[in-house]
């Protein structure tokens, strides 16, 4: 080694140069790692401090979030609550709340059920009378009946006519130079067979002029424009016949059987026997005394401005007696009318056939046609009633047992003149005129319109063809019921040009 060194020129340096270099190289390695861990220890306290703040805000964000949800009545704060609520209070004490709240609704519903099931019983008793009475009524119709195969007796006979013409009022006089004028027969001397353009009209201004409907004071009793015939039953009942096969209006007046049922019904309380103290019927009811038939139809909606005209409500006939009973003042064209009805349909069962056999669906002179009957009708008027003009779509008989019915008839030619309502309109085949104040600036046309007039008494029976117009007023308290049986197309040219 000593060798060497002292061959080389740098002998003493060079190996002093390696022997100091590498020791440098090694501590400049040391140094190095040092600051590494340093940096990483740094890196760490921050990630650290970071994490810590982000938790922090994280736990402030939170609680917020919860705090705000609870000032808002949040559904997990409540449930929280309620939970607590329960644990605290203990079940017991919650499900009692739940039990007592059920137990009020169970006492609530069974208040309700007591209530309908006194409602119940008090229709049952109710009805429970209304049996008793009809079974009552149907022993009475059975006498009836019994009593009308009494009508072949003569001197029966004669003390029917007796007592209808104790009750009658004296005839309405007919207008003689009308007559004198335009018609060639008499109403009541009528011939055999119908003479050209029977029945004669007039216009219906000049019948409203002579006698408003408004107008129904007991007191006043004018000459009628009457153009159909009247014909005694006894002595004139096959020109009768002949009318009804010629599709034109007439009265019959004094059938024996029609005679019993006014002698029965004119009997102080009978009819309120019959029809019972506790059974209720319809009744239709107006503010005023003018009483529209309307239907509404399922799917057509109301006219725009339209109002039910009237109302229909349930009475008994007692309680009906006692309105159409009141003082004339209290009869006025403005005051409240009630019109009382009874309708026997659905079968024979009803007593109302029992109290007019010549009703039941069996030919007969008045009904026609047995195979299409419509039952029986039954209309009971105060004083003042109107019913407005319109026709039927059958052929009708009417009947009046008692009191005066106004009766204007016009032909169904003058449909395109009385302005009626649409066949859609609730009141349709009605016209849309007051007759009591007829408007000619909104209904021109009415001015065209042809009628005749007949009062009815007690005892009369008339006859209206299919499509015959009829306008009705109730001179006083009165009872009339009708039957309609068939279809005639005499008169269908002139409805359907009125598009019905």
């Amino acid at each position: 080694m000593t060798k060497h060194h002292s061959n080389h020129p740098n002998a003493a340096i060079a190996p002093t140069t390696r022997r100091y270099s590498q020791p440098s190289r090694i501590v400049h390695h040391s140094s190095s790692r040092n600051q590494g861990d340093k940096f990483i220890g740094i890196l760490s306290t921050l990630i650290f401090v970071l994490f810590l703040c982000l938790t922090i805000v994280l736990h402030s964000s939170l609680s917020s979030s919860f705090s705000f949800s609870s000032d808002k009545g949040g559904n997990l704060d409540a449930i929280l609550r309620q939970e607590v609520m329960v644990e605290k209070l203990g079940t017991d004490v919650y499900y009692n709340r739940k039990r007592e709240r059920r137990n009020k609704d169970r006492d609530f519903y069974k208040s309700l059920e007591n209530r309908r099931r006194h409602r119940r019983r008090e229709d049952y008793e109710k009805e429970e009378k209304g049996k008793e009475e009809r079974t009552r009524i149907k022993t009475t119709s059975t006498t009836t009946t019994t009593n009308t195969a009494r009508v072949k007796d003569e001197n029966y006979i004669q003390s029917l006519y007796d007592h209808v013409h104790e009750i009658r009022k004296p005839k309405h006089p007919v207008i003689k130079d009308a007559f004198q004028e335009l018609v060639y027969y008499d109403v009541n001397n009528c011939p055999d067979h119908p003479p050209t353009h029977y029945p004669i009209e007039w216009p219906i201004l000049d019948l409203i002029d002579n006698w408003n409907p408004s107008n129904i004071s007991s007191s006043f009793r004018p000459a009628i424009y009457q153009g159909i015939c009247r014909f005694d039953f006894k002595t004139e009942f096959h020109k009768a016949l002949n009318y009804r096969e010629a599709e034109l209006p007439f009265i019959l007046r004094d059938d024996p059987q029609v005679l019993e049922v006014v002698k029965r019904w004119n009997q102080p309380g009978y009819l309120s026997h019959i029809l019972g103290k506790y059974v209720e019927y319809r009744t239709e009811y107006s503010e005023t005394n003018s009483l529209m038939f309307y239907r509404e139809q399922k799917n057509i909606m109301r006219p725009e401005g339209w109002e039910p005209p009237m109302s229909n409500v349930k009475m008994t006939y007692n309680e009906w007696m006692a309105k159409a009973s009141q003082s004339e003042e209290d009869m006025g064209p403005d005051k409240p009318h009630w019109y009382f009805r009874v309708n026997a349909k659905g079968g024979t069962d009803h007593f109302m056939f029992q109290e007019l056999p010549f009703f039941l669906p069996e030919k007969n002179f008045y009904i026609v046609d047995p195979s299409d009957t419509r039952g029986i009708n039954c209309r009971f008027g105060m004083m003042g009633n109107t019913a407005a003009t319109h026709f039927d779509g059958s052929r009708n008989f009417i009947m009046l047992f008692g009191g005066e019915r106004r009766y204007i008839l016009s032909h169904p030619k003058n449909c395109e003149s009385l302005a009626l309502y649409s066949r859609k309109h609730p009141s349709g085949r009605h016209s849309a005129v007051d007759w009591s104040h007829p408007d000619l600036e909104q209904f021109p046309e009415f001015q065209n319109a042809m009628g005749n007039e007949v009062v009815l008494q007690a005892g009369d029976v008339l006859y209206l063809p299919t499509h015959w117009f009829h306008f009705i007023v109730s001179l006083d308290l009165n009872w009339q019921c009708n039957a309609r049986s068939g279809i005639t197309d005499h008169y269908e040219d002139h409805i359907l040009r009125c598009r019905f």
